[in-house]
């Protein structure tokens, strides 16, 4: 049998604006950590989260099958978008990798069919995203959770700390890269006007060029007439 402890935290900021909402998960067989966060002007705040506890007595895909079911009513429950979700760190424990990879499948493939995007990162990357430092404790990851998504408590089980510790760290790389996008189009779009004016000053050119050239012996060959014109008339007079 499976357990499933699920916390409400924060709600939706104010429905102008658009928002980017992420499913954070830390994987692993007997707890796989969830947290939901929404992202909106550059704040986040948790909108749930909780953890699927599975029982070491229960057969493998029991186990594998309450996962996949509980993420699919969270990601039905609160539509989310976008998935972060850590990565496996094969250590010394190899039993252990393989348990957490086979119940970090179970969650991937819940949000594959829900058609949501997928931000893979290691425990170093979401604790230098949070905290500043890829060498963080527990206790500060924890601590910085709750500051960042303005939490008037420490977000437990721990796992679910993780996991919305995952999702913040996708919101912080998603806006970064959104920036750098931002910039990149911006300096294209200036390229192209530049693009556009040189070859508006060249078109002109080519016009005003078209445009001597068709007169009879040119611009400087008509004002010579004129000139000639009005000599001509001065001797007769």
């Amino acid at each position: 049998m499976f357990a499933a402890v699920t916390q409400q935290e924060g709600s939706r900021e104010g429905e102008r604006g658009a928002a980017m909402i992420i499913l954070g998960i830390d994987p692993g067989l007997a707890h796989t950590g969830w947290g939901v966060v929404e992202t909106r002007k550059g704040l986040c705040r948790a909108r749930a989260y909780g953890c699927v506890t599975t029982q070491a007595a229960d057969a493998i895909d029991r186990r594998l099958g309450a996962i996949f079911s509980e993420i699919t009513r969270v990601i039905t429950t609160y539509h989310p978008s976008q998935l972060a979700i850590e990565q496996i760190f094969f250590g010394e424990n190899e039993r252990s990798a393989i348990a957490t990879a086979q119940a970090r499948g179970a969650a991937i493939v819940a949000c594959a069919q829900a058609g949501l995007s997928v931000g893979e990162y290691t425990p170093m990357q979401i604790k230098q995203s949070v905290v500043g430092t890829g060498a963080a404790d527990k206790y500060q990851v924890i601590y910085m959770v709750r500051n960042i998504l303005a939490l008037d408590h420490d977000p437990h089980p721990d796992h679910a700390a993780d996991a919305l510790a995952a999702a913040i760290c996708h919101a912080n790389l998603s806006r970064t890269r959104g920036l750098v996008r931002a910039a990149a189009s911006a300096e294209e779009l200036r390229e192209v006007d530049r693009a556009r004016l040189e070859l508006h000053v060249e078109e002109a050119r080519k016009l005003t060029a078209a445009a001597t050239a068709t007169r009879p012996g040119g611009l400087s060959s008509a004002r010579a007439s004129r000139v000639s014109t009005r000599k001509q008339r001065g001797a007769a007079s």
